[in-house]
């Protein structure tokens, strides 16, 4: 498959955009759970906690984002149309492409999905004379429209012009043998996971042993207003801190947590690679099991 035949959605702006925009729910949420620490056990320190919470919640989705839009392509074959935009899977054979089409060139108002943002323009929207569109896209400048019988994408290759000719070259040439019609999509991918037994006990016992630990930590701080955590070089125990810092070690366990399964579901999306993604799942277990047990030692 020669080079010219893979395009790229335009990057730089929206790598900025994204990576920037975690990098600063990051440190907000990272400073609300600090000035939680500093609370005394009551109202300050919930609300400081639930800010923290609302800051880092959507970390992962824009980390996520980031990283499929690094890897996006949309390659041009004989036999069709392939669409990879991180868990986002699209191919389309050639013979079921209708028309393609830049967006300017049609006149119509193309509303952008709920939830998108520069880099990041994903999901569905209806526009009036076309019906549902589903975009697959970074940027709404250089949007190429793509009509099958069944759908419409939107799709935003870096450079539309040089798609467009690869388009009709690849079309006069027709395919021999087009590619079979294949679709997958995130939520789908999340659906057939929940269903593998062996997937989704480790990460349902995962978020209860966390929840546990969290719950334990807040009930036994009341009863150790200053405690140690941790030794210095020569064994002995550090000077002691407030009893709040205790909360440490469910968020620690929180990140360890979202960490494996995140890299776990990066493995078993390929069936061959399946065994590492289950025990890195499986692995996900193991901290906050052992900072639950920790708690039994802490003076």
């Amino acid at each position: 498959m020669s080079e010219q035949t893979v395009f790229r959605p335009p990057r730089r702006r929206g790598l900025i955009f994204q990576i920037g925009a975690a990098l600063t729910f990051s440190s907000a949420g990272g400073l609300a759970f600090y000035m939680s620490m500093e609370q005394d056990i009551g109202l300050n320190f919930i609300l400081y906690l639930l800010v923290a919470l609302i800051f880092l919640a959507p970390v992962p989705l824009i980390v996520y984002r980031a990283v499929a839009l690094g890897r996006a392509t949309y390659q041009l074959e004989r036999e069709g149309l392939r669409l990879r935009w991180g868990l986002r899977v699209e191919d389309i054979p050639l013979n079921t492409i209708e028309w393609v089409r830049p967006a300017k060139e049609l006149g119509y108002h193309l509303s952008q999905p709920r939830f998108s943002w520069p880099g990041a323009l994903l999901g569905l929207s209806h526009i009036a004379e076309l019906g549902t569109v589903e975009f697959i896209a970074a940027e709404s400048d250089n949007l190429m429209l793509i009509a099958t019988p069944s759908n419409v994408f939107a799709i935003s290759p870096a450079n539309p012009r040089a798609f467009m000719r690869a388009y009709q070259r690849t079309s006069e040439m027709g395919s021999l043998s087009p590619m079979a019609a294949f679709s997958a999509q995130p939520a789908m991918f999340m659906r057939n996971m929940w269903r593998d037994p062996a997937a989704r006990f480790p990460v349902l016992f995962a978020i209860i042993l966390t929840l546990t630990l969290l719950i334990a930590t807040i009930t036994i701080i009341p009863a150790r207003p200053m405690v140690s955590l941790g030794f210095d070089p020569s064994g002995k125990p550090l000077p002691p801190v407030s009893g709040e810092k205790l909360l440490l070690l469910p968020t620690l366990s929180g990140i360890v947590v979202v960490i494996s399964i995140s890299i776990g579901l990066f493995y078993y999306r390929h069936e061959d690679q399946r065994m590492p993604a289950y025990v890195l799942m499986a692995g996900a277990c193991l901290t906050p099991l052992l900072l639950s047990f920790s708690l039994l030692f802490i003076k």
